[in-house]
């Protein structure tokens, strides 16, 4: 390793009260937070990149979708949610049945975001047949919840690309106007 990457990493053992008051650990301070800044290239390019910030006004003009989409998506979750742990804490009339993983409506609203959000982790699955049918419909619900805003999303980045587009033919210089 190199000196540097050494001093930046810090020590492997945590150090004593002795040794952390040392000069040497405000220098491996420094080096951390200086590390931290390297991040802030990515807003430099962010500034000179066109379609970039062409995304973020259309996000910005999107804004009060975005809302009413979060609020619809933490509706579903929360219904879906209670739905199944009621569905799934009905008794099976077998001994051998397995035992359901909802145990409590927080769970069953994490199973819910993953679901209607269709990552789909599969850490919790329904057992009853009813509860099958139901996260099969919490998937088509999430998926119609997140499409139909996503058209609107994409439809006013293609209107700001465009009045951007417009922008610069009529601009002399063809730079980036804000």
């Amino acid at each position: 390793k190199q000196w540097y990457q050494r001093r930046v990493r810090g020590p492997t053992s945590v150090p004593s009260n002795e040794e952390a008051s040392g000069s040497g650990n405000s220098a491996i301070v420094v080096l951390r937070i200086c590390r931290i800044f390297r991040v802030t290239r990515v807003f430099k390019f962010a500034r000179r990149s066109e379609n970039l910030l062409i995304l973020i006004k259309a996000v910005a003009n999107t804004y009060k979708e975005l809302i009413l989409l979060s609020g619809v998506v933490s509706l579903a979750v929360v219904s879906f949610g209670s739905i199944m742990y009621t569905i799934e804490s009905i008794p099976k009339p077998c001994v051998d049945c397995e035992k359901t993983q909802f145990n409590s409506i927080l769970k069953s609203c994490w199973w819910a975001v993953i679901t209607v959000t269709t990552v789909g982790y599969g850490d919790m699955i329904p057992i009853s047949t009813l509860g099958k049918c139901m996260g099969s419909f919490a998937v088509f619900c999430g998926l119609i919840i997140i499409a139909l805003p996503a058209t609107i999303i994409v439809t006013r980045f293609s209107e700001e690309y465009e009045r951007t587009k417009m922008q610069n033919e009529l601009s002399p210089a063809g730079g980036v106007s804000m």
